[in-house]
């Protein structure tokens, strides 16, 4: 029989279904003996795991006796004996595993949804991630490569007129593409003061480091301001020609 009442098991239960998950998916054992009251396991990832249990905890208390009519003081100890319920949880909010005291057993279905929520947030970091702009980047670093023949230079003055003339022609053409797009006034802004600091930038980096640093950020970018396949195929065209690393730069 467990050590916890059939009503605070039902209690345990009902506060795992209040989560995104169900009984189904958690092992519960309740020991009947020992200083583990509970041990609830994630099925589909069995590292993932609650544990409560009860331990007797003793502390040393000195009392202070003082005396009147100028008689010294004495002291005396004596132990004190106190329940703690613990928890310990994998994963934790922040770390890995966490363990720590609650104020009592009813404190417990408080915490089960919170690690419930802490499954849930690992499941999905750990889910595979599809970056849809991969390809482009690749391509765009081997054509940066493959063209820029002496990265380490650095632009000459009339380089830097081009540079600017690409950017803001690029910026010129992005804004024509605006309700194409559905673009807002604020990403607009913010590509704008992208290109700003590309330009500038261009004055500081070398070619090659400037071109691949610039690239990555405006395929960035780009993903996160066109949504559509063909809207970012045009984009990473004009990429590449803000670059120039295009064939008809």
């Amino acid at each position: 029989m467990s050590q916890l009442k059939p009503s605070f098991v039902s209690e345990i239960q009902a506060a795992i279904e209040k989560s995104r998950f169900t009984l189904n998916d958690f092992n519960l054992e309740f020991p009947n003996s020992g200083t583990t009251l509970a041990i609830i396991t994630f099925l589909y990832k069995p590292e993932y795991m609650l544990v409560l249990t009860e331990e007797t905890k003793r502390e040393k208390v000195t009392v202070e006796e003082k005396f009147s009519f100028g008689m010294p003081s004495t002291s005396r100890s004596h132990s004190v004996e106190e329940k703690v319920f613990t928890i310990r949880a994998t994963p934790g909010r922040f770390k890995t595993v966490t363990t720590h005291e609650i104020n009592g057993l009813g404190q417990l279905l408080e915490e089960l949804p919170k690690w419930c929520e802490n499954i849930r947030s690992d499941l999905y970091v750990l889910a595979p991630k599809v970056d849809p702009l991969a390809t482009l980047r690749e391509e765009l670093q081997k054509k940066i490569d493959s063209l820029i023949d002496k990265p380490d230079e650095f632009f000459r003055e009339e380089e830097l007129k081009i540079v600017d003339d690409r950017f803001d022609q690029l910026l010129a053409e992005v804004v024509n593409l605006k309700e194409q797009y559905s673009l807002t006034k604020q990403q607009l802004d913010s590509m704008q003061k992208e290109f700003e600091e590309f330009k500038k930038s261009a004055r500081a980096y070398p070619k090659g480091l400037w071109a691949k640093i610039t690239g990555n950020k405006l395929i960035k970018t780009a993903g996160q301001i066109v949504n559509s396949p063909e809207g970012r195929t045009f984009l990473f065209q004009q990429i590449r020609r803000a670059l120039g690393v295009s064939d008809d730069a």
